[in-house]
């Protein structure tokens, strides 16, 4: 079209705006762009775009995709919550995470820092698939602390966005981004959040759309778990683990029955099988966990304990951070 007709349908100042993207971006060049940086594009009308997106009231024309899209035949579940979460969220994160993960639900998230990136690591740790819709380009890594999770998010699930390539993430980009978390999602769980939270935007989508939306209760004197507190007040369901959803669901029928990764499937040296006995969720230190088994009149001396907590990590049971060992949540 020359500018004359641009210019009947956009007026003069949208004529001059689309002219000047027009020069910027030719589609040759574009596409190559795409072609050299792995990244994949489908729109509304193509046969693989994904079905789900297209149930939706404002559904994106085109979505831009490194690694795969999910399959609209496997049930997925959005784990959502505070990008600045405890240790109870961060250890229920990991638990549902692996625990859909194990039974083959895919975990759809928006790989931030926190809730997103923490369960999305914990699904893929535990073999699943995680698919992350970003708030900028697909090639465009944010956090920067999570790019080991781009890279494992792309060899075993997906990375997916609206926005085209190299566009940098900013604030307005992430509340429109958030419709397509819930969208790909059959049901939305929130982990942790404050009362006045950027997560909540995502559950008013989840409900427009008609998606379930399950909550993790929490302490009523904790801030992080107000906004998961008042969700359940205005009738969100409960979730205290993943069978809840999956058996609400009724997926129970459609799913892999989950590895037996209990300590009584794994062998375990006695020193180990005693500290795993005085493990839980949240963290103790080292000395905390000599006091514990010494108020047990255990005979294990400080080097056996030390040797037993090495042993549970390689193992996959127990996790250390920050000098603190906790039992692995995806148990």
């Amino acid at each position: 079209m020359d500018e004359t007709d641009v210019a009947a349908v956009m007026g003069q100042r949208g004529c001059e705006r689309f002219l000047q993207h027009r020069a910027r971006y030719k589609p040759g060049k574009v596409w190559n762009f795409l072609v050299q940086n792995g990244i994949s594009y489908t729109y509304c009308q193509e046969a693989d775009f994904p079905k789900k997106l297209t149930e939706i009231p404002d559904p994106p024309f085109g979505i831009f995709y490194k690694g795969r899209l999910p399959d609209d035949t496997v049930p997925a579940v959005a784990v959502i919550g505070a990008r600045k979460c405890s240790a109870y969220g961060r250890c229920m994160a990991e638990q549902f995470a692996a625990g859909f993960a194990a039974r083959g639900i895919n975990v759809i998230s928006g790989m931030a820092m926190g809730i997103d990136g923490i369960s999305q690591s914990a699904a893929l740790k535990a073999g699943g698939s995680s698919y992350a819709v970003l708030g900028g380009g697909v090639d465009v890594v944010y956090p920067r602390t999570n790019e080991t999770l781009y890279t494992r998010l792309v060899e075993q699930g997906g990375v997916l966005s609206e926005y085209p390539p190299q566009m940098a993430p900013r604030p307005s980009l992430f509340p429109p981004r958030n419709r397509i978390i819930s969208a790909l999602s059959d049901v939305v769980l929130v982990v942790e959040a404050r009362e006045q939270s950027g997560t909540l935007i995502t559950v008013d989508m989840a409900l427009e759309q008609g998606r379930e939306v399950y909550a993790i209760p929490g302490r009523c004197t904790d801030s992080l778990s107000m906004g998961c507190n008042r969700l359940l007040r205005q009738g969100a369901a409960v979730a205290t683990a993943p069978e809840d959803i999956i058996e609400a669901l009724c997926w129970e029928n459609h799913l892999a029955k989950p590895p037996d990764s209990s300590p009584q499937a794994i062998k375990l040296s006695p020193a180990a099988q005693e500290v795993y006995a005085i493990l839980h969720a949240l963290p103790s230190t080292q000395d905390e966990i000599v006091t514990k088994l010494r108020a047990q009149k255990s005979i294990c001396t400080v080097p056996q304990i030390c040797q037993g907590l090495v042993e549970l990590e390689l193992k996959g049971l127990a996790a250390c951070q920050n000098g603190q060992y906790r039992r692995s949540c995806g148990l």
